[in-house]
């Protein structure tokens, strides 16, 4: 179990870390209208769309070719190499592409939310997290190593709940803080949406490209 979770854990960090998620969770947050209730919705929306995309990927996982159990596995290294090149790619297209994710949220996004139902929110998270590439190609590694493991099925359950849970508290931690805290929690969530906004870009870069190249150490560790 200590072993699948050491596995399963940077995987899940490096898919939490997301500046575009959370961007969009404290626009929400700082709007004028029922900032709370709509930011359950945008986390409702977005566990719900990263729960369709676990079936998904446990789906395909399990109708592969079963995986070796152990230290080394040339399935687990393609899917490790495979990753690694797809964050590399999404690190070169964070380089290129321009406006950032924080400013086209701001600059198209914001208008749109501020006269949308709450329940519309729901909808928000759930393609918020669809589009957001960087989370789902480290989620579905993490999903390998879960599904490949050895352990019972209840401490394969008790990783997947860990590896869900961190994977969201991009939109967990910022509502959590305003459902605890209410008011007081306005200006800690106004200097951290400033921050995001200005720092997007580099953040998802640091990110892909840090990750891009842990998952080919990973994969070249995975090879028979």
């Amino acid at each position: 179990m200590a072993a699948l979770l050491v596995s399963v854990l940077p995987l899940a960090v490096g898919a939490a870390v997301s500046p575009t998620l959370l961007a969009l969770q404290l626009l929400v947050l700082t709007g004028s209208t029922k900032p709370l209730a709509r930011a359950w919705a945008l986390t409702a929306g977005a566990a719900l769309a990263l729960g369709a995309f676990s079936v998904l990927g446990l789906t395909v996982l399990n109708h592969l070719r079963p995986a070796e159990h152990g230290h080394h596995s040339l399935r687990g290294a393609v899917i490790m190499f495979v990753a690694g090149a797809l964050m590399a790619a999404l690190a070169v297209r964070s380089l290129l592409r321009r406006p950032t994710p924080a400013e086209q949220q701001k600059t198209r996004t914001a208008g749109r939310l501020e006269g949308a139902p709450t329940y519309w929110f729901v909808g928000v998270g759930a393609i918020g997290m669809a589009v957001n590439f960087s989370t789902l190609v480290l989620f579905l590694p993490a999903l390998h190593e879960i599904t490949r493991s050895s352990v019972a099925l209840v401490g394969k359950g008790i990783a997947f709940a860990i590896l869900f849970v961190v994977t969201l508290l991009p939109v967990l931690i910022p509502v959590g803080l305003v459902t605890v805290s209410g008011d007081r929690a306005g200006p800690a969530l106004d200097a951290t949406h400033a921050f995001v906004a200005r720092h997007s870009r580099q953040i998802g870069i640091v990110v892909e490209l840090v990750f891009a190249g842990y998952l080919v150490w990973r994969g070249l560790a995975e090879l028979p």
